[in-house]
């Protein structure tokens, strides 16, 4: 999975590429625009076939979810639910169900790298459920991810949880890339 979302949030480009025993199951390509902050837009495929749909008011991208995620974390909300469109369906957006609790007991080795990336960032535990566009009334979500949430959108670990098998990942290396000559 891949994407590119412009820094005001209402463009969205994406690649996803499903592969099981070492054959490509699904591949998915193409954009997403909104019309403005809280307004429709558009997705748009070109893979596996051309095909678009309009996205409902509200619609939020990835990396705008997780900043109004940290936001409501920072003023100490307990939960928050929002429409996501991250272009791994052919068939919409998420609704996404947030939790944030206290931050999580850090364990597991250290951190090598730009770990002053990391220092005197306030954290919080977050669990996220992720329910196809109109199944809010199911009991399970598709997914879930549980992170351990910097201030600064760094997750110093994410458990990705299927129901029939989950992903458990620990960061164990940090690089800050050099900013870019604009």
């Amino acid at each position: 999975f891949s994407s590119y979302e412009s820094k005001d949030g209402l463009r969205l480009s994406f690649s996803v590429r499903n592969i099981q025993n070492d054959e490509v199951e699904e591949e998915l390509r193409g954009q997403a625009q909104l019309q403005g902050q809280g307004a429709t837009g558009r997705a748009s495929f070109t893979l596996p076939e051309a095909r678009s749909f309009e996205l409902p008011a509200g619609t939020l991208f990835p990396t705008s979810h997780l900043m109004l995620i940290i936001h409501h974390a920072r003023n100490g909300d307990r939960s928050a639910s929002y429409s996501v469109f991250d272009g791994a369906r052919l068939d919409g957006a998420f609704q996404v169900n947030a939790v944030i609790g206290r931050s999580p007991r850090v364990t597991g080795p250290p951190v090598r790298g730009d770990v002053g990336l990391m220092r005197n960032q306030p954290s919080w535990s977050v669990r996220l459920a992720f329910f196809a566009a109109g199944d809010q009334g199911s009991a399970n979500p598709e997914y879930e991810l549980a992170l351990d949430l910097l201030a600064n959108g760094i997750a110093r670990s994410m458990l990705l949880d299927y129901g029939e098998f989950a992903v458990d990942a620990r960061l164990v290396q940090l690089q800050a890339l050099p900013r870019p000559r604009c």
